[in-house]
């Protein structure tokens, strides 16, 4: 647990620290900036609470400025809602006009007169900090079958858990520490839930689900690798008395890390990546991973006349599963905003035919893809 504070006043930044200090935190623990630029350069994600001031340089001997709200949308930026936050001021005048600003952003506006109550918050936060077990990623799976891709991994450092109503197995990725869960049940759901409870609780800068799924003939094959760029949920809309409009509500993932995700797929050797370590069934043919559309359900589909159906208000939709969608819209809604990444390899086309042939294969490439973008993800931030 790193904190940075904000303040070019030396007399209050030597009580500030002093009282961290008195609290056990560590003073090489405790990092300062007296200006902006010196806040941006030392922020990253060690930082677990920021100490603001409202009036800072923007820049080394410039003069000082209400730049506080500057601060705080930085911190926006760069951790979503990660980080604890505080402003003490010693111009409680000034707070009027912007308390909503700051309080809206999780930050309480305190006078640094009133020692007591900055004090008793910042010791509040660094309990619930030091109590709090910050995951860098998590990846979520729908089976037992599909984690076992990862719990046969010894390079990932495994250990398997039951903890807080949770099935996990915490791994590290490129040094980077997280977790893959196990979802209760299968679904909508269940996926929407679970991941919307450990997205608030873990703080995660990126989320993932991998596994299988079914595809839609005609746009991919068998065994193909599919990457989700955008989700959304074909139950959603309306029924009459002879008729089904669907309402989709599309949830896509960030361009930046859509960006990300294709240099990853466009790599001339990554399926033979993905496929080293692997001695069982493959697919009759290999076809190189593809992003596209994902839609989602509570059930599944075994019914050619019913996937048309599906499919037909789309026409870039490539797979269908039964979670993807939920953990997009889980995503999408939480606080900290983690990016996200959902690859499912096709093992069926969602007709009479459905088979478990590919399932243990499917579950394997997709842990592996998943597995290489967390660490690109981490290498470019």
């Amino acid at each position: 647990m790193k904190i940075l504070i904000t303040e070019d006043n030396d007399r209050k930044l030597r009580e500030i620290v002093s009282y961290l200090i008195s609290l056990g935190v560590c003073e090489e623990n405790i990092l300062t900036a007296s200006h902006m630029a010196e806040f941006l350069s030392k922020f990253d994600d060690a930082i677990s609470i920021c100490i603001i001031d409202l009036r800072i340089p923007a820049y080394e001997d410039a003069e000082p400025e209400t730049n506080g709200i500057g601060v705080l949308q930085a911190v926006e930026r760069l951790a979503g809602g990660r980080v604890k936050l505080l402003a003490i001021s010693s111009y409680p005048q000034e707070f009027g006009p912007i308390r909503e600003k700051f309080e809206s952003r999780g930050c309480m506006l305190v006078d640094f007169d009133q020692k007591d109550v900055w004090q008793s918050v910042l010791r509040l936060m660094i309990v619930q900090s030091q109590s709090s077990a910050v995951m860098d990623f998590l990846i979520f799976c729908a089976l037992r079958s599909e984690r076992a891709a990862y719990t046969g991994m010894s390079e990932l450092g495994g250990s398997p858990m039951f903890k807080d109503n949770l099935t996990r197995y915490d791994i590290t990725i490129a040094g980077r520490k997280g977790s893959v869960i196990e979802l209760p049940r299968m679904g909508l759901v269940d996926a929407a839930a679970v991941a919307a409870t450990c997205i608030e609780r873990f703080k995660p800068r990126v989320v993932a689900m991998s596994g299988i799924c079914a595809g839609v003939a005609g746009r991919v094959e068998l065994g193909q690798l599919l990457i989700s760029d955008m989700a959304y949920e074909y139950q959603s809309g309306k029924w009459t008395d002879d008729h089904f409009s669907q309402e989709p509500y599309q949830v896509p993932i960030s361009e930046d890390f859509r960006t990300t995700i294709r240099e990853l797929i466009e790599d001339d050797k990554l399926l033979s990546r993905l496929e080293d370590g692997w001695h069982s069934h493959r697919p009759p043919t290999m076809s190189v991973p593809k992003l596209g559309a994902f839609t989602s359900g509570s059930a599944v589909i075994a019914s050619e006349r019913l996937m048309a159906q599906i499919i037909s208000n789309h026409n870039r939709v490539a797979g269908l599963d039964m979670e993807v969608y939920g953990l997009h819209r889980a995503a999408h809604i939480a606080q900290c905003k983690p990016d996200v990444v959902c690859a499912k390899t096709v093992v069926d086309l969602a007709d009479a035919g459905k088979d478990d042939t590919l399932q243990a294969y499917g579950s394997y490439i997709s842990a592996k893809f998943v597995i290489e973008a967390i660490a690109l993800y981490f290498s470019r931030i």
